[in-house]
């Protein structure tokens, strides 16, 4: 994609703080300091990948978190992934944040943690299990 600034780190068309990089994936800093797992190839967001990219990710995320939080000794670490407008991507090349966490830090994630009602949720596994069949 040419107008990807994350297409254009993996080519190296762009600096960045490169942490690891596999066939695959490459794992640079944010710009707000933190690691960014991103596969090298153009997927615009979750429902894009494949399972063998999603599987590697995932690997990669573990492997990373628990380097930065031997590094950092940070007090738990927040992996942070963003799907289209509505849920906050702004970068339309998948990328997942390893957040490193302090009790008492300044990061605030928020949503509704009302309980839902129960007929709802035995609606909504019930229409997941059947799709998932």
């Amino acid at each position: 994609m040419e107008d990807c600034i994350f297409c254009k780190i993996v080519s190296f068309e762009l600096p960045a703080h490169v942490v690891r990089e596999t066939d695959d994936l490459i794992v640079f800093l944010s710009l707000e300091g933190h690691p960014l797992v991103v596969p090298k190839g153009h997927f615009e967001n979750i429902f894009a990948l494949d399972n063998q990219i999603a599987s590697k990710i995932m690997q990669e995320a573990v492997l990373i978190s628990k380097v930065l939080k031997s590094t950092l000794n940070c007090d738990g670490i927040n992996l942070i992934q963003s799907n289209g407008s509505a849920a906050g991507q702004d970068v339309f090349h998948f990328h997942l944040h390893i957040k490193p966490r302090w009790f008492n830090d300044d990061v605030v994630l928020s949503w509704n943690t009302s309980a839902v009602e129960n007929e709802k949720k035995v609606a909504l596994a019930e229409n997941l299990s059947k799709l998932l069949s």
